[in-house]
């Protein structure tokens, strides 16, 4: 049943090139990308407060610990990918030689987001929507089968509640008060500089950066599709973007820092 459902997605995939796209930016650069977001939830917590610095532990500690449960799980069973087991399946990223289940991209992803949800719902329904669109373009490019994400959803579950509620005060707390002291120091100084505090640190200036880069990026869609602009699929991955721009946007104009530090 698997099987047939892969070989029908592949097919679809290769049938629409701009669809195809995204899920192989997706998969190549989510998980890179979702590093990045995590530790800029560390950067923006002020100094002296640590929410979010306990978000971006909780979730980066979770994907380490979702990984080692994916290296325990491989070699107690090694599945084959979908293009290794059915050669009618063409997969759209380089193929990898390491076991399909569970999905290390979707792992991460997940594990990340769980963490970080479990500490702040606010920033862990963004990550837990991104992750959850790193975790299908690993099934759309034909890495993956669907049960191999749904069992990394389910470690990654775990994994984030473990880091974010059981091992948060007693490991983690400690090493985010230790780097802290360092990082806060940084932060504050950088915080008081005019030009910065006038900019970056505004939420109107953010709100716009974002915006610009959305409008670049739905610029390069609608390029790629010109003569089929006006289809079913550009029409609907156009208007999944401005969904996800205005998401965007909008969280990129919240104020997090607290006023009397950007004022």
């Amino acid at each position: 049943m698997e099987y047939t459902f892969e070989h029908w997605v592949n097919q679809v995939m290769h049938a629409h090139p701009l669809l195809a796209r995204a899920a192989i930016e997706f998969s190549s650069w989510g998980v890179a990308l979702f590093g990045v977001m995590a530790v800029g939830l560390w950067l923006l917590s002020p100094p002296g407060h640590t929410t979010w610095k306990r978000a971006c532990a909780a979730g980066l500690s979770a994907a380490a610990v979702g990984l080692l449960v994916n290296q325990m799980i491989i070699h107690l069973w090694e599945r084959a990918r979908p293009y290794d087991a059915h050669h009618s399946i063409v997969p759209l990223v380089t193929p990898s030689v390491d076991p399909s289940f569970p999905s290390d991209h979707a792992t991460a992803a997940f594990s990340i987001a769980f963490g970080v949800f479990f500490v702040s719902r606010r920033a862990g329904w963004l990550f837990l929507g991104f992750a959850t669109l790193v975790a299908v373009s690993r099934v759309l490019v034909g890495m993956h089968y669907p049960t191999d994400v749904l069992a990394s959803l389910v470690i990654s579950a775990a994994a984030g509640y473990l880091t974010a509620r059981v091992l948060m005060r007693p490991l983690l707390m400690p090493m985010i008060a230790f780097v802290g002291r360092f990082t806060d120091a940084a932060l504050a100084r950088v915080a008081v500089l005019t030009p910065i505090r006038h900019t970056v640190l505004q939420p109107r200036f953010r709100a716009r950066a974002v915006a610009l880069v959305c409008a670049l990026v739905l610029v390069r869609i609608v390029a790629a599709e010109w003569g089929h602009v006006l289809d079913e699929m550009p029409l609907a991955t156009i208007a999944a973007w401005l969904a996800v721009a205005a998401l965007a946007v909008r969280l990129s104009a919240e104020r997090f820092w607290p006023h009397d530090t950007v004022t």
